[in-house]
């Protein structure tokens, strides 16, 4: 007997945060140092913004191309974002701009050799896809998380303030935003 879809994808990511936190930190390779959601080395925010549903419009700037540590991969096309872009702040804001329900929790993932700290959740805008999800402030965050998500997810979008990894739907739902991969 198979399981339902969606506990297939909550298994699929789990299997996938597992071997992504192997490795990290000072706990001998096994994992333990994750940290909840919207926990962080950086101070958080003492609420999380309300994602409005509503899709980002082009009022905002067009996100750079380039860093000082080099090009990012070329947009291979565009489409109209789900995500409030203007309601995420910080990692913290992610889960709730992309409707990731409170259970399962999203799950926090340390910073390691390179890669910046990401979150992986269940998104509502993926039709319930677990996605990696990085937050992004500089040009030179983007270019970090972009090379993360492009190593580790298999389709990859990006928004002024976010960068996001798939690995069942290459539409992602209505995620919307630039198409990396």
């Amino acid at each position: 007997m198979s399981r339902p879809a969606g506990a297939r994808r909550l298994g699929i990511a789990l299997t996938l945060v597992g071997t992504l936190t192997a490795g990290c930190g000072s706990d001998g390779g096994t994992g333990a140092t994750s940290t909840p959601a919207g926990t962080s080395a950086r101070p958080a925010p003492t609420t999380l913004a309300k994602a409005s549903g509503k899709a980002s419009t082009s009022k905002g700037t067009a996100p750079p191309t380039t860093s000082t540590l080099g090009p990012f991969p070329p947009v291979l096309r565009t489409s109209p974002a789900g995500v409030d872009a203007g309601a995420i702040h910080s990692l913290a804001d992610l889960p709730a701009a992309f409707q990731c329900p409170a259970k399962p929790a999203p799950i926090t993932l340390p910073a390691a050799s390179g890669s910046p700290a990401a979150v992986v959740c269940q998104s509502k805008l993926a039709a319930g896809e677990a996605l990696y999800l990085w937050y992004v402030d500089s040009p030179d965050a983007r270019y970090l998380a972009l090379t993360a998500a492009l190593a580790k997810a298999k389709y990859v979008r990006g928004g002024a303030t976010w960068v996001a990894g798939g690995t069942l739907d290459a539409g992602m739902g209505q995620v919307g935003g630039d198409v990396y991969k």
